[in-house]
C-alpha cells in the first residue's frame, strides 16, 4: 500500500486529470445530447468517453512502467525485498485508479443528468463494464509496453496512438455508439472482454523484463517459478479469450419484448394509443400527440388504433413499429404514415410503369409526415436527408400550407390515381 501510495502522488496522470474530466465532460455532452433523460443511452454515452481516456491510459501506463529504467534502477528493483511484480502491481494499479476516477466523474454526471427525465431505471451495469474492460486493457498494453521498450516519448505515444487506431480497426468491437432500448448487450461477449482485460493485466504486471543476455540471466533467476508460470498462463489466457471475442459474435441482440412492460398513452380518450419502451417514456408526450393528428385527417384516412415502437411488436415477417433514431421523432412520423396507409388502403402492389400512381402514394406519405409532425414542412425536414422523393416533398409540402378544403381535393385526386385499378391494393391482414 506504501508503493501504491507512492505510485499515486507521482503519476503522470495526477497532473493530467483535470484535463481528463473536462476531455471525458466535453465529449460526454459534445457528441450528442439526446441520451439524456434516456438509461441505455445515458450508459452508452458514459462508455463512449473510453474511446479517448483508454489511448491516455494507455500512453501514461507506458511512462510509468518505464520510469525505474530509464532512472537506472532495475537492478535495485530487482534486488528489493518485495517480489517485482507487486511493484508492477502497484504502478499499475495507480494509473487504473485515476483513469477509472475521470471515468466514474463522466458516469456519475450522465445519471445525475438523466435521472429527472428518464423515469425508474439507472444506468445499465453492462455498458459501464465494457468501458471499464476496454481503461484495464489500453492500461495494462501501455505498462507491458513501458516494461520492454521504456522510452520517455516514444514508446508513450506509440501506445497512445496504436490504441486509438486499434479501437477503430479491430474486426471486433471493444464499444459501442448507440444504445437503443429495442437492444442490449450479451453477457458473453462482455464476460470475454473483461476476461481478456484481466488476463493482460496479470501479464503486464508478471511478465520477465526484456534484458540483454546478462540481465536476462539474472531476471529469470530471481524471478520465482510461480510468478513465470503466471505470466506464461495470463499469456496464454489472454490469447484464446482474444481468439474467442469475435468467435462468439455480436455484441447486442435484440431485447425481446418480455422483458419489460411497454408504457402505453393516448393524447385523449378516443385517439390511438402509443405503446413505446420504457426507457423512451420522455418521448410519448410529443409521440402521442403525432398520433392525434393522424387520427382520420380525411374520412377515408384511418389510423391504427395502437401504435408500437420498434421491438415490441416482432414477428416472423418483421416488424412494422416505429424507431427513434437519435432522439428524432421524425422517423417515427416515417413509419406512422407507412401503418396509415396500410390501414386506409391495405397492401398496394402497383405496376412499376405506373409512375403517376406511384408518386401519388409518396405525395400521401410525406403529407402524412407532416400532418403527423404538425410544423412547418422546412422545419420537420430539418436535419432529415431522403433520396428519391423530392418531387414529393415539393408537393405535400406545398399542399400542407393551403387550406383543409384544398388539402382535403388534392387527396381524393392523389388517391384517385392509387386506386384506378381496384386490384391494386387489398386489405391487409395484418391490421
Amino acid at each position: 500500500m506504501n508503493a501504491y501510495r507512492i505510485e499515486l502522488r507521482r503519476s503522470p496522470l495526477l497532473t493530467a486529470l483535470p484535463v481528463m474530466i473536462v476531455v471525458d465532460l466535453v465529449v460526454l455532452f459534445g457528441r450528442t445530447r439526446y441520451w439524456i433523460g434516456v438509461w441505455p443511452e445515458a450508459s452508452v454515452a458514459a462508455q463512449v468517453v473510453t474511446l479517448f481516456l483508454g489511448p491516455v491510459l494507455a500512453g501514461v501506463s507506458a511512462w510509468q512502467a518505464g520510469r525505474s529504467s530509464r532512472a537506472g534502477m532495475p537492478e535495485v528493483v530487482l534486488a528489493a525485498a518485495r517480489p517485482g511484480w507487486r511493484i508492477e502491481s502497484a504502478r499499475l494499479a495507480a494509473t487504473l485508479t485515476l483513469g477509472f476516477l475521470a471515468y466514474a466523474i463522466g458516469c456519475l454526471t450522465a445519471a445525475a443528468i438523466s435521472f429527472s427525465e428518464a423515469g425508474p431505471g439507472f444506468l445499465w451495469p453492462s455498458y459501464l463494464l465494457l468501458g471499464a474492460s476496454t481503461l484495464v486493457i489500453f492500461a495494462s498494453v501501455g505498462h507491458l509496453a513501458g516494461r520492454w521498450w521504456p522510452s520517455a516519448a516514444f514508446t508513450p505515444a506509440v501506445c497512445a496512438l496504436g490504441c486509438f487506431i486499434s479501437m477503430l480497426a479491430l474486426p471486433f468491437k471493444l464499444n459501442v455508439l448507440a444504445g437503443p432500448p429495442d437492444q442490449h448487450l450479451r453477457p458473453l461477449p462482455v464476460a470475454l472482454r473483461l476476461l481478456f482485460a484481466l488476463a493482460l493485466a496479470a501479464l503486464a504486471v508478471t511478465a520477465p523484463p526484456l534484458r540483454r543476455s546478462a540481465s536476462r540471466e539474472m531476471s529469470r533467476h530471481r524471478t520465482p517459478w510461480h510468478i513465470r508460470s503466471v505470466a506464461a498462463g495470463t499469456a496464454v489466457l489472454s490469447l484464446i479469450a482474444l481468439a474467442a471475442i469475435p468467435a462468439v459474435g455480436e455484441l447486442r441482440v435484440d431485447r425481446p419484448a418480455t422483458a419489460t412492460e411497454p408504457v402505453c398513452k393516448r393524447a385523449e380518450e378516443s385517439s390511438p394509443r402509443v405503446c413505446v419502451w420504457p426507457e423512451h417514456r420522455k418521448y410519448l408526450p410529443e409521440l402521442t400527440r403525432m398520433a392525434q393528428r393522424l387520427d382520420h385527417p380525411q374520412p377515408w384516412l384511418k389510423a391504427p388504433r395502437t401504435f408500437y415502437e420498434f421491438g415490441l411488436r416482432r414477428s416472423d415477417t418483421g416488424d412494422g413499429g416505429f424507431d427513434i433514431a437519435e432522439g428524432h421523432v421524425r422517423t417515427a412520423a416515417i413509419a406512422m404514415a407507412d401503418q396509415v396507409l396500410a390501414e386506409s388502403l391495405g397492401q398496394c402492389r402497383l405496376p412499376i410503369k405506373e409512375k403517376r400512381a406511384w408518386q401519388a402514394m409518396d405525395n400521401i406519405h410525406l403529407w402524412l409526415e407532416y400532418r403527423s409532425m404538425g410544423q412547418d414542412p422546412a422545419v420537420a425536414d430539418d436535419g432529415l436527408h431522403m433520396q428519391g422523393v423530392d418531387s414529393a416533398q415539393r408537393a405535400a409540402a406545398q399542399v400542407s400550407r393551403t387550406s383543409e378544403v384544398d388539402q382535403r381535393k388534392w387527396l381524393d385526386q392523389e388517391r384517385g390515381y392509387i386506386l384506378q385499378d381496384p386490384s391494386w391494393c387489398m386489405p391487409d391482414d395484418s391490421h
